[in-house]
């Protein structure tokens, strides 16, 4: 309350010490638009501040559990930001290549003797990443594909409906929910989902005709779970909203059509890198998710399987550690399907390209992010070394992008 009369007190002198000529040109411009408007929003809230924290207060108290947990979300956040490892790593030096015959676009001979480790197996799987759409984090703290002038222009506006949003779902107990922690798809990342819902319905009417190659083929017959793939594939997730939000309604045809059993499985290897609020999972342990805003309500809670969800990374992760353990899982039992559809985060995705394509190799994965939405798909393989120790390489001649792309360089 003193830090709200202090804001008022300061924006109404300022503008009191304004010449009706100055004011009115201030006014006219574009730029003061901002301004203007947290003024008025801080004059609201000044008049009506004392019954809303008595309200405040009392919903607070009517509802103890989720004041609580919201409050542990809020010390969690300070407790990463100040004191996460997360990003800090940085990519081996050795390369996975030499462990890898030339076929897979290692540098291995079958008759090469030079490496002190020999391999005792190999094996390799279809992966199929998918990035989420945008998020509300990223709405509020990114241009994206917008206009920056407009982006800086309506950042405060922006900023103000975020902060009311966060306070209401606090005030209201609704601890399922939140704009900054866990964040969940925005608007244009729910038209972006959208966009890869109607690309794969396209697809599916063309699949035999010859019109895509026939990796590209295979990817989207996967994805839909049809033809000669049904039952070949499995969908994985990251634990964060984002990215469960953009299985479920990106792959919801999916979904609709499947057996029993297809559902879409959490891999907390699949977190992403950041040491952000938004990074941070708000999901219990083994807990139900609940569906966002965007989600389809119906049945979404048994779609999600958390039989592996053990809570948010803890403070000593690394991304390092994360994306080895996600090409462990890949090979587990976990994952115990031929073709892995896997849901989540651009940097993520980008380390992992940086992690598992060979040194030598020169691919724009390394450099651009996967754009929102956008959907890749690889070849991944693990071999054995006669000391128990596996390593990880993704054939390069591989990949390719089914939807979207890098960086700028899309395909629809």
């Amino acid at each position: 309350i003193d830090c709200l009369d202090c804001l008022h007190s300061s924006l109404l002198q300022y503008y009191q010490q304004l010449s009706p000529l100055t004011m009115s040109s201030i006014l006219d411009s574009l730029t003061s638009l901002p301004a203007y408007t947290l003024f008025h929003i801080t004059w609201v809230l000044h008049s009506i501040r004392r019954p809303l924290l008595l309200t405040s207060l009392l919903c607070l108290l009517s509802n103890p559990t989720a004041t609580i947990a919201k409050c542990k979300l809020f010390y969690t956040t300070f407790l990463y930001l100040a004191f996460c490892q997360d990003k800090k790593f940085s990519i081996p030096k050795e390369d996975a290549s030499q462990y890898f015959g030339s076929d897979f676009g290692g540098t291995a001979a079958a008759s090469d003797e030079s490496s002190s480790k020999k391999k005792t197996s190999f094996q390799s799987k279809t992966v199929i990443l998918i990035r989420h759409g945008e998020s509300t984090w990223n709405d509020t703290f990114n241009p994206g594909g917008r206009n920056i002038a407009l982006f800086i222009l309506f950042y405060i506006p922006n900023m103000i409906k975020a902060l009311l949003t966060e306070a209401y779902f606090f005030i209201s107990g609704n601890d399922s929910q939140s704009w900054f922690f866990d964040s969940a798809l925005s608007t244009k990342g729910v038209a972006q989902v959208h966009g890869l819902r109607k690309f794969l319905q396209k697809e599916q009417m063309r699949l035999g005709s010859g019109g895509s190659n026939g990796r590209e083929e295979m990817a989207i017959r996967e994805l839909l779970n049809v033809g000669q793939a049904k039952g070949n594939s499995m969908v994985v997730s990251s634990n964060l909203r984002r990215a469960i939000s953009t299985a479920a309604i990106g792959l919801s045809d999916r979904f609709a059509a499947s057996h029993s059993g297809d559902d879409i499985l959490l891999l907390p290897s699949l977190q992403e890198i950041s040491f952000n609020p938004d990074a941070q999972t708000i999901l219990p342990p083994r807990g139900v998710a609940h569906p966002t805003w965007c989600d389809p309500v119906d049945k979404f809670s048994k779609l999600i399987n958390t039989k592996y969800h053990n809570g948010n990374k803890s403070l000593d992760s690394t991304g390092l550690i994360r994306l080895n353990q996600f090409a462990s899982d890949i090979f587990s039992s976990k994952c115990d399907k031929d073709v892995i559809v896997a849901v989540g985060h651009s940097l993520f995705f980008r380390s992992f390209f940086q992690m598992f394509l060979p040194r030598s190799v020169e691919h724009i994965s390394k450099k651009k992010k996967i754009v929102n939405g956008g959907t890749v798909v690889l070849t991944l393989g693990e071999v054995t070394l006669e000391d128990g120790e596996k390593v990880y390489m993704i054939d390069p001649k591989s990949i390719v992008v089914v939807y979207g792309g890098f960086g700028k360089h899309t395909k629809k």
